[in-house]
């Protein structure tokens, strides 16, 4: 008896194991239209579970005449985790870093805008840029934005994310450099991930 129990017991826990789980909902992400193509998505990171968004930073090639600029290259994200923990997700390769700016009084990053110049319709002799600058938009109604570069044109504001941006995702054209390739873009286009 002992012995038909227990094998009883087995094929219940079996059977249990083998039922499909119930999957998360997918998080909702955020993008803007005016994004360029060259490039690569690198990986969505993320900040840590129940943090969310406040700050952020860029990295950017600034204006140089005569050579190949990038313009924007790399966006950090800061969380408010009490580690504050920073992310990207694929770096540029090229300029500096720039300082972090916050959303004031508590906020969080909730929805965003890309400033880019379009290699669409650009003459050969013009240097593309692609993405130039980004522009958030807080919780509590602030807008924040670095001092970014000016080429293009600002776009279409993105969808809003309610509880706050946590991931990040980019496309980022990687450094082809040297001769016969002397027209660089390093990142392209940004998605984020909402909490």
């Amino acid at each position: 008896m002992f012995t038909s129990a227990f094998v009883f017991l087995l094929l219940v826990v079996a059977m249990a194991k083998a039922q499909p789980t119930a999957t998360a909902e997918p998080q909702k992400v955020i993008t803007v239209t005016n994004g360029e193509l060259e490039g690569q998505w690198g990986p969505l990171e993320r900040c840590p579970p129940g943090s969310r968004a406040v700050s952020f930073r860029t990295r950017n090639e600034l204006a140089t005449p005569l050579f190949d600029d990038t313009a924007l290259n790399t966006i950090v994200l800061y969380c408010n985790d009490e580690l504050a923990t920073n992310f990207t997700s694929t770096p540029g390769f090229s300029g500096d870093f720039l300082q972090i700016v916050t959303c004031p009084f508590g906020g969080y990053l909730t929805k965003f805008i890309l400033r880019v110049s379009p290699s669409s319709g650009s003459s050969s002799s013009s240097d593309k840029t692609a993405a130039n600058d980004i522009r958030f938009m807080c919780s509590n109604g602030y807008e924040i934005n670095g001092p970014g570069n000016t080429g293009g044109d600002w776009g279409q504001e993105s969808g809003e994310c309610l509880d706050g941006i946590c991931g990040m995702e980019t496309r980022v054209q990687p450094f082809d450099g040297g001769l016969g390739h002397y027209d660089n873009t390093a990142l392209n286009d940004v998605r984020f991930t909402c909490c």
